[in-house]
């Protein structure tokens, strides 16, 4: 239907715009299409790409035309877990097999505690322990095999058992990391295993973690500061005769470091060890004007 203005005939009719289910259908089929010709491709660029509305959109709609692409759907899982989507990701891992062929099993545990976990972080604290996720997410955290777990899980885990106040479970997963990382990595989470101790008075422990930081590194520096670290931890925990214990098994590479021995000579004064104080003495003495 149209009018005639200024010699044009012009259409007065309203174009139909798509609605969303038609837009969902044109979707799918070309994504089948795409399928069709790059099987592989399409998939693996959904999994490598940067998840946001749009590429979970296209995994929804991918899943719909392959619903076995289980991998693909794991990872859009883990995603709706992390956004908070809980409804939508337990639907998705209802579609996932459990069977041990499929080795999905380990995964999908994961992603409940997980799903548990930031939905008992989003209550107020004064309510998480009346929640009944309380008790499940601390138990399940404690049953984690802690050799199983990835970096990333391992770290994440780590964190979740810091917040449920799972000490010795958060120290155990921080040692894991450290033992699987190098250099900077393993004196980083040995580190926080320390701070996390000593937040808990427990400074013998936390002092074994600030050695253990010392001994995985090659650097002088953070040598140098995990050792002093932890006899600073021993003093504050008024362990004198560890401290001293320590300073004598431990010295030797820092007896040319002016600031070190000071430190050292001080400690032992303060630890009531006079003989180990002067001995520091000496050597600070020995020690050319210029040196550090």
């Amino acid at each position: 239907m149209g009018s005639k203005s200024y010699g044009y005939n012009v259409r007065t009719e309203r174009l139909s715009v798509a609605r969303l289910p038609e837009l969902a259908i044109l979707m799918v089929v070309i994504l089948v299409a795409f399928w069709l010709v790059f099987p592989r491709n399409l998939s693996e660029t959904l999994r490598n790409s940067r998840l946001d509305a749009v590429s979970l959109s296209y995994m929804k709609a991918w899943l719909r035309a392959k619903p076995d692409d289980y991998e693909l759907r794991m990872l859009l899982a883990r995603e709706l877990v992390e956004l908070g989507e809980y409804q939508q990701a337990a639907y998705q891992m209802e579609l996932i097999p459990r069977g041990e062929r499929f080795g999905f099993a380990a995964e999908l545990a994961w992603l409940e505690l997980r799903r548990d976990f930031i939905q008992l972080m989003a209550l107020q604290p004064a309510e998480r322990p009346s929640s009944a996720l309380y008790p499940q997410t601390r138990d399940r955290l404690k049953a984690l095999d802690v050799a199983s777990l990835d970096a990333q899980h391992s770290e994440q885990a780590a964190e979740m058992a810091m917040a449920m106040g799972l000490v010795d479970q958060a120290v155990r997963l921080y040692r894991q990391q450290a033992a699987t990382g190098q250099g900077q990595g393993a004196e980083k989470f040995h580190a926080l295993s320390a701070r996390l101790l000593l937040g808990n008075g427990r400074y013998r422990d936390a002092a074994e973690e600030h050695l253990a930081a010392m001994d995985a590194s090659d650097s002088y520096a953070v040598r140098r500061r995990s050792f002093l670290a932890a006899l600073e931890v021993l003093q504050a925990g008024e362990l004198y005769a560890e401290a001293v214990r320590v300073m004598r098994e431990r010295d030797q590479a820092f007896l040319g470091d002016k600031d070190v021995l000071y430190r050292l000579m001080n400690l032992s004064l303060a630890c009531a060890d006079v003989p180990q104080a002067q001995h520091y003495a000496v050597l600070l003495l020995r020690l050319p004007e210029d040196g550090s």
